[in-house]
């Protein structure tokens, strides 16, 4: 378990792409720990106020470790974290509450979605908006908007890189990334309506299915995303439905995330209540509960680990490491790894 001050964790973390660390917001800064140990190696300053996002580079390898990081100074860094180095800086002047980076395979550009606020905006109510950056040599362009809302909201990427998207109210709004990518088009835009409030979302791995979570606890599965605009207000047992619904949490649902192969899905709740969903039968396994409201819910990208180590990020200011699917204990200091066999019973209860 890693532990820290009030401002440990201000955002989602990130892991190395070989898991052997786990790099957290720490209010202005970016704190780099091994997850062998627990220990804090390094920390990335640069940034004059909280940071609200850090993105671990895939292209990183055993030589070179990159990440991106944005914060509400306006700024997006990136970082050869290992050293630690800054090695290029860009600056939206716009306070930046979250941040996507456009893997190369999808565009050869280098372009970042950021959701920002905007009180220079003739709208009176809409002052956040979604906006497109493609980052050259400074100083940057004002970038190109693609929404406007009340609030800014965190910008959700698919792991294929493809798709990103944020909920607003009722609604999902996702944009495929790769729709004019090389001309520099603006991305397509498609829409998911639900009938609550929408608190929370997931893309799937290798599939255009979504998940998505609500504030009365419900958990609603869209697939063939990306083809228009889509509802969930139909029956659930409509056969043309193209959603369907998880019941079982009484609360609203605040962490969600796939496995690495995408079968199973894990939702949880404040109270620090976890389920692990089979994604094709709808099966369910209550975990042992968390003693701690639930904020992040993170996977590692190494494909050895299988699902891989989980960031379960918590409201008492702490990050708990998990391997889901072994026995293994990962540290015999700071970082705690509990047993994790998440096969249902026919009951549905973890003993």
């Amino acid at each position: 378990m890693i532990r820290g001050g009030r401002n440990n964790i201000t955002s989602a973390p990130a892991f190395s792409k070989d898991a052997k660390k786990l790099l957290l917001c720490t209010a202005n800064s970016v704190s780099v720990y091994s997850v062998a140990t627990g220990l804090k190696i390094t920390s990335l300053e640069g940034h004059t106020t909280p940071v609200t996002t850090v993105i671990v580079d895939l292209k990183s390898d055993d030589t070179f470790t990159y990440c991106w990081t944005s914060s509400l100074d306006g700024k997006i860094h990136l970082w050869e974290f290992s050293e630690p180095k800054l090695l290029k800086a860009f600056d939206t002047h716009l306070p930046i509450y979250s941040l996507v980076m456009i893997p190369s395979h999808v565009s050869c550009s280098l372009i970042a979605y950021v959701s920002v606020e905007d009180y220079s905006t003739v709208s009176k109510d809409l002052f956040a908006q979604i906006r497109r950056f493609i980052l050259i040599e400074e100083p940057l362009p004002c970038g190109d908007i693609l929404k406007e809302m009340e609030e800014p909201k965190p910008i959700v990427l698919s792991p294929s890189g493809e798709l990103f998207g944020v909920c607003h109210n009722c609604n999902i709004h996702i944009w495929n990334a790769s729709f004019g990518a090389p001309k520099h088009l603006m991305p397509k835009e498609t829409t998911l309506r639900h009938t609550q409030l929408i608190s929370v979302f997931a893309f799937h791995p290798n599939q255009k299915i979504l998940a998505a979570g609500d504030v009365t606890g419900r958990v609603l599965i869209w697939k063939d995303i990306g083809n228009g605009e889509l509802a969930s207000v139909k029956s659930e047992d409509d056969p043309e439905s193209s959603c369907t619904t998880f019941n079982w949490h009484s609360a609203e649902v605040t962490v969600l995330n796939f496995s690495s192969d995408g079968a199973l899905l894990y939702s949880g709740v404040k109270e620090g209540d976890l389920v692990v969903w089979e994604l094709d039968t709808g099966k369910k396994q209550l975990l042992p509960k968390i003693e701690s409201p639930l904020l992040y819910f993170i996977f590692s990208s190494d494909p050895t680990l299988s699902s891989g180590i989980a960031a379960l990020c918590t409201a008492n200011h702490c990050v708990q490491l998990y391997n889901l699917l072994s026995d293994h204990e990962v540290s015999e200091m700071q970082v705690q790894v509990c047993e994790r066999n998440h096969q249902p019973d026919n009951d549905g209860v973890r003993r």
